[in-house]
């Protein structure tokens, strides 16, 4: 079977070659073929360009995609539309495996119709389909029970792969484009299906209503995973639902197949202490269900993330014992093995907590029972490279649970050889332990010896993370007996940033960027290419303007110039939006940077989104990433360089738009952002990327605007700072108050700004509190780009060190740094930076190496500007 595996070229080529085979034997107007992004597009010179409208989806398992396009090809060339395939087997296999999340589950044809066209070009898709499988498409409603047709009603971007997340109906009603987990319509689109579509009763109970379900716990592609009530009985259930055709293996296992496979392991288990005992199983449609016995109300790592790391020196007023969870943990581990079961799958959501250390073990779907077992694990949770599963196998997902049991930090998983992801996660685990704490306590348990709290705990995980079986039995061994541990080799601790390693780190992260940059321009200008690529955020704006910034390399120039030139030539470009951080402003500012810097063509003064004159839109938000305040930083800095360069009406143009920026900003309007509060808010209310400090940022550099504004804004800031520094320090705060985006490193660094503005010590003092807060939530961050990771509090310490010239700030910023090297891959001086994904490096200036960069470079040479803001801090600004 293809299956989810690689099917290569050879699949792609057929796939195509079926295609152009229809299309070379079709009668008709003539269609273009073309490829792009891992799709095939079939265009019709007839269609209308449209922006929206309802369109199909049709499903299929991935062995089966050759067929299905012979299938639906002839149909679809009878018909006026467009359409896109999944270009093999091996795409559809990604598409189908849940990673790229849930609404692309299914996926493997797109049929986009003309007005007035999906009714009869449906109804002949669902013939010609009948009785053929495929996973759902949960984003759709289905036409009919027994074809896998699919429709909804969404955007019409065929060759976009990031299609307009906004879409604007005839009266200016504004609906979201992109799909979600479940059907949406627009108030504006009748139903064209509403008298026959299949669609499944909406009940809050299933096997055959012996079970009521009560409460979601997991929502996932493969199926959901529901809290329950048995009807009969009245006692607590989970149920757990496997959907058909969903994350299929090379051997044609899908998630049901492992559903089952979780059923034999359950009653091989039954009776176990800290396991769920097997209650049920049954088949509802294509899906599979199990019930089993609820556990407890919550799981490990949402439990960390709530209340914060376990104590490693004992249980504290909460009784959360990091050493009664790790032996808890392991004598579960030591029952399921007698049974002849490896786990296979031990990590932080897995755990189930009932008491502060109570503990059972969950989901065994690709736990080896007797030697079988299907494929599966979770990345920096699994043995690398393990072979046939082994008790000891088990023991090494153990040390990974508990490192993140004391600190909420998953492995590091970036470097491909596993020893130095381990030594990087043995060290993040030392820096984010108390290092001064002795570990002989009664609380901290006659296993830990002699030392600190950190060498103790340091010792059990590395041991447990061994490369070697031996050494992981023997670790366990002595966990369970109680046997002192104590490290190996050299302490464990960040790495120390000076001098000529930090020298080499910023060459070699300068030249990663460099490649990035020569390889989105090798791409070449695509329409099947997302917006993003071109923002500031993501993009192209945020890795050209740090590499602006250093202009006295040859190759670092031309890089710079040939990213520029590609910029401005993109097809997306007129599409964007007109924010700083993820539209055109972001844009226009890197363009106009280029020019200035090196030659290249400057963007027209309008910047073409929005115009000149000032046209924003009604609907403007406020923040800096979208709204008028990143717009109006925006246009305040291309004014300034339209100024340097001799070209006052250009600057003139410029600030009236910041002008009216900053009138939208003060006029009354609401200016909180448009987001619901949640676990992960922190300060967003207050923060920079869409709240308090970031209006303050620009109105603060406003020439002639609203000084009563911005003072308010900065007094009500520096008054809010030791409320979220209490806050930050609370047990189980998210790690996001430390953050740039909407945490205490963004609000501290305008603090800075403003101290410098009104030259007022005072509100230098309240920065300085941000940033001790930063310090000490960083060691349990674990991004390290500028959004909403480590990059951005060493910005914070670098503007700080700046501003007062003091040396104090500078080494905690070095501190930083050497946080940062901890969590990549790679010798200390030429590093391989995590982006949004922790396995691999990005070229987002948010969430990847340019953000880094930007904040190494200016610790390198003890300061320098931040792409995007308005007043960097100088040495020297505070001398009273």
């Amino acid at each position: 079977m293809a299956a989810a595996g690689g099917s290569g070229d050879g699949a792609a080529g057929e796939v195509r070659s079926r295609i152009a085979a229809h299309l070379s034997a079709a009668a008709g107007p003539r269609r273009r073929l073309h490829a792009g992004d891992g799709w095939l597009y079939l265009h019709d010179p007839r269609m209308p360009a449209l922006a929206h409208g309802w369109k199909l989806h049709l499903s299929g398992r991935p062995e089966h995609l050759a067929d299905l396009v012979d299938l639906v090809l002839p149909v679809l060339l009878r018909h006026r539309c467009d359409a896109k395939f999944a270009a093999d087997a091996a795409v559809l296999g990604r598409l189908n495996s849940g990673l790229r999340g849930a609404a692309a589950v299914g996926k493997a044809v797109t049929v986009y119709p003309a007005p007035g066209g999906i009714e009869a070009l449906a109804g002949e898709l669902a013939e010609v389909l009948a009785g053929r499988p495929g996973p759902r498409v949960v984003s759709d409603r289905r036409l009919r029970a027994d074809a896998p047709v699919y429709y909804r009603y969404g955007p019409f971007r065929v060759t976009d792969e990031d299609p307009d997340l906004v879409m604007t109906g005839p009266a200016g009603e504004a609906f979201p484009g992109l799909a979600g987990g479940a059907y949406r319509q627009p108030p504006w689109a009748a139903d064209p299906f509403a008298a026959r579509a299949a669609r499944p009763e909406a009940s809050t109970r299933v096997g055959d209503g012996r079970y009521r379900i009560t409460a979601g716990i997991t929502r996932s592609p493969n199926g959901h995973v529901y809290r329950a009530v048995e009807l009969a009985t009245g006692r607590a259930v989970v149920v757990k639902q496997a959907r058909a055709f969903v994350a299929e293996d090379p051997s044609g296992t899908d998630a049901r197949g492992r559903l089952r496979h979780e059923r034999r392991v359950l009653a091989a288990l039954d009776g176990v202490p800290g396991v769920p005992r097997l209650v049920d199983y049954f088949r509802h449609g294509e899906d599979e269900y199990l019930v089993s016995t609820a556990r407890g109300p919550r799981d490990l790592r949402r439990d960390v993330l709530a209340a914060g790391p376990y104590h490693p020196a004992g249980g504290g007023a909460d009784g959360r014992d990091w050493w009664a969870l790790a032996r808890g943990l392991l004598a579960v581990l030591d029952a399921v093995h007698a049974r002849g079961v490896v786990v296979c799958d031990l990590k932080p959501a897995n755990v189930v907590l009932d008491g502060p250390v109570g503990c059972s073990l969950v989901d065994f779907g690709v736990s080896s029972l007797a030697g079988d077992r299907p494929e599966g694990a979770t990345r920096g949770y699994g043995l690398p490279g393990a072979g046939a599963a082994r008790p000891a196998d088990d023991y090494y997902a153990l040390g990974a649970t508990l490192h993140w049991a004391a600190t909420g930090l998953d492995p590091v998983v970036i470097d491909p050889d596993p020893a130095v992801n381990r030594e990087r996660t043995l060290a993040c685990l030392a820096g984010a332990l108390p290092s001064d704490s002795p570990a002989t306590t009664p609380a901290a348990g006659p296993g830990t010896g002699p030392g600190t709290v950190a060498d103790a705990v340091v010792a059990v995980v590395a041991g447990l993370l061994s490369p070697d079986a031996g050494e992981r039995t023997s670790a366990a061994a002595r966990l369970r007996r109680d046997t002192p541990l104590r490290p190996a080799g050299p302490s464990r601790r960040p790495a120390a940033v000076t001098g000529d390693l930090l020298a080499e780190t910023v060459r070699h992260t300068l030249d990663r960027c460099v490649r990035m940059a020569h390889e989105l321009v090798g791409a070449g200008p695509r329409g099947g290419q997302p917006r993003t690529l071109l923002s500031f955020y993501d993009g192209a704006a945020g890795l050209g303007l740090e590499l602006l910034q250093h202009p006295d390399r040859p190759e670092v120039r031309a890089a710079a110039a040939a990213l520029a030139r590609w910029t401005a030539a993109h097809p997306a470009l007129g599409r964007l939006g007109p924010g700083l951080y993820d539209g055109r402003a972001g844009v226009d500012l890197f363009l106009a940077h280029a020019a200035r810097l090196l030659g290249t063509e400057r963007p027209c003064a309008g910047g073409g989104a929005p115009g000149a004159g000032g046209a924003l839109g009604e609907d403007l938000p406020a923040d800096q990433v979208s709204g008028a305040a990143g717009i109006g930083t925006a246009r305040l800095l291309l004014a300034r360089a339209a100024r340097a360069d001799g070209r006052p009406q250009e600057a003139a143009q410029h600030l009236a738009v910041a002008a009216e920026c900053a009138r939208r900003l003060t006029d009354g309007r609401p200016t909180d952002p448009r987001e619901d509060p949640g676990p992960a808010t922190a300060a967003l209310v207050e923060g920079f990327a869409h709240g308090r400090a970031g209006l303050a940022h620009f109105l603060l550099a406003l020439p002639g605007g609203d000084p009563e504004a911005a003072r308010r804004l900065v007094d009500g800031l520096a008054a809010d700072v030791p409320r979220l520094a209490a806050a930050a320090r609370a047990p189980g705060a998210t790690r996001r108050y430390g953050s740039w985006c909407r945490g205490l490193a963004g609000i501290g660094s305008v603090l800075v700004q403003a101290a410098r503005h009104y030259r007022e010590p005072a509100l230098l003092g309240r920065a300085a509190e941000a940033a001790a807060v930063c310090r000490a939530l960083a060691p349990r961050m674990g991004m390290t780009g500028q959004c909403c990771g480590l990059a951005g509090v060493g910005e914070l310490l670098a503007d700080l060190a700046s501003a007062t010239g003091e040396e104090r700030h500078w080494r905690a910023a070095e501190e930083v740094a050497g946080l940062i090297l901890t969590r990549a891959g790679g010798p200390p001086g030429r590093p391989l930076l995590p982006g949004g994904d922790p396995g691999a490096e990005s070229r987002a200036w948010a969430v990847g190496t340019p953000g880094v960069l930007g904040f190494l470079r200016r610790l390198h040479l003890r300061g320098g500007p931040r792409p995007g803001l308005l007043v960097p801090a100088r040495s020297g600004d505070f001398d009273f």
